[in-house]
């Protein structure tokens, strides 16, 4: 029994000194946020939600959240794993609002640390935060990577009623402009970078065309709350420059995304189908993600 306590008492410090350990590698983007993040994880009307209702729920609750490209992504030549609720990349908005959603699932009484460990499973690659090249580059990646772990699902080829496309691009639009990354100044992440573009060479992506989009008889009849687009780009080397969170009003499919022209967070004015009509030129179809259940 002695042996038995102490073999307990041993094992449960451990637990103790790693539980402890593990966030101390984190940084904090300011004092408020675990205090939002645990305000936002909370809120009452989340338990009557499904989680795709939850998923648009945080993305209307981060309207306004500037745009930290340049900081992040730019100008970054490492990596500090970061929580974060009041900046963001488009990727990072959209990473956010599924750990949020993710992270409500955990406990009856979910934390900031809980968002923190469902954010580092979705926002990098194989779920854990290394260095700079284990954050997501292209969209695709993302896509690629989380459908795999099952955090997501590609519904773009089962919508009912759309015959979807396919588009063949070669991925390598980052190495083209390396001059604009500090982080490519280094010559091994950029050999990384080439490594991973050569990985989406060729890479078929399938999409639902524009006039699927923009025909109230198609897309909207199918889509849902808190339906994830991608929006395909012309630039020949480069997947997808926009994407965001989608969201009713009424009868109106709305689109809640880091806007390029704003610099924010912004749930647009135009509805999803207008937006894409007005914007035609450069806007090549859409691709529609889901979160898991």
């Amino acid at each position: 029994m002695k042996l038995y306590r102490s073999a307990l008492t041993i094992f449960m410090t451990v637990m103790a000194l790693f539980s402890a350990r593990a966030y101390d590698s984190i940084a904090f983007h300011c004092d408020s946020d675990t205090t939002d993040i645990n305000t936002l994880l909370h809120a009452p009307e989340l338990k009557e939600m499904t989680p795709e209702n939850r998923l648009a729920f945080f993305a209307k609750n981060l309207v306004g959240g500037p745009s930290a490209i340049r900081e992040e992504i730019l100008d970054a030549d490492t990596l500090l794993f970061t929580v974060n609720i009041h900046s963001f990349t488009p990727l990072s908005f959209i990473s956010t609002c599924i750990a949020l959603a993710q992270a409500y699932e955990t406990s009856a009484s979910p934390n900031w640390r809980d968002f923190a460990d469902k954010y580092e499973a979705i926002m990098y690659k194989g779920g854990k935060s290394t260095d700079f090249m284990s954050r997501f580059l292209y969209p695709s990646d993302w896509i690629a990577d989380n459908i795999f772990r099952g955090n997501v699902t590609d519904a773009t080829q089962r919508l009912d009623g759309i015959e979807p496309r396919k588009k063949e691009k070669s991925i390598d639009y980052i190495s083209d402009h390396r001059d604009a990354f500090k982080a490519f100044a280094n010559q091994r992440n950029y050999d990384r970078l080439k490594m991973l573009e050569m990985g989406f060479r060729n890479h078929q992506i399938p999409f639902i065309s524009n006039g699927n989009i923009t025909n109230p008889a198609r897309y909207k009849t199918v889509a849902k709350e808190g339906d994830i687009f991608f929006l395909l780009t012309p630039d020949f080397n480069l997947d997808s420059r926009e994407m965001g969170i989608l969201t009713w009003d009424g009868d109106k499919l709305m689109m809640i995304h880091m806007s390029p022209s704003k610099g924010q967070v912004t749930l647009e004015e135009l509805p999803f189908d207008n937006y894409v009509k007005r914007n035609i030129k450069r806007i090549q179809g859409a691709r529609i993600i889901r979160i898991t259940k």
